[in-house]
């Protein structure tokens, strides 16, 4: 059975991870939200203007009523350069989805390791989930670099599983974590 504790503060070695704010739109949009390059291959195109990001933020700060709200910022340098959320959840199961983004600026430093290994133990340790799992795009293998670095194992392939901005579908790999 799960303990949900809602998104709770978690300081890493160099990281903060913590809820989002309505302050954060500046940062989110400097660092990554604004970016093509980190948007390519998730389910949101990139914000055009600082303002767009406001609706998603009022939203999100809006589902930390739930108690089963897992969404953190990832702060690195007293700046907002990403952001780590679970999805999915499934309590009869004790399992969920956990998805991140970083900026581009940020990528190949440890960073979306440090978050997700951070996170993963939060869920274990903390909330007790018993499975996690995560999936990337087949052409983004970076991302499967940090799952496999977090010691989840691939698990398969799911054909035509996304719907990429330009229409086409791409394949998802799935990696996926017990706790032991």
């Amino acid at each position: 059975m799960l303990n949900h504790k809602g998104t709770k503060e978690i300081r890493t070695k160099r990281l903060l991870l913590r809820k989002y704010r309505m302050t954060d739109s500046e940062q989110m949009f400097k660092n990554y939200a604004n970016d093509e390059r980190v948007t390519t291959y998730l389910t949101w195109k990139a914000y055009e203007k600082v303002e767009d990001i406001k609706p998603f933020l009022e939203m999100s700060i809006q589902d930390y009523e739930k108690n089963s709200t897992y969404h953190w910022v990832i702060e690195y340098e007293g700046e907002v350069i990403g952001s780590i959320s679970v999805m999915s959840v499934d309590n009869l199961r004790s399992n969920c989805e956990v998805g991140y983004c970083i900026g581009y600026d940020y990528w190949n430093k440890g960073i979306t390791s440090e978050a997700l290994a951070a996170v993963l133990q939060y869920l274990f340790d903390e909330v007790g989930m018993h499975r996690v799992l995560a999936k990337h795009d087949v052409d983004n293998p970076a991302s499967g670099e940090v799952m496999k670095k977090c010691g989840m194992v691939y698990e398969g392939r799911f054909r035509e599983y996304y719907l990429r901005h330009d229409g086409t579908y791409s394949d998802a790999l799935v990696y996926g974590i017990v706790n032991a």
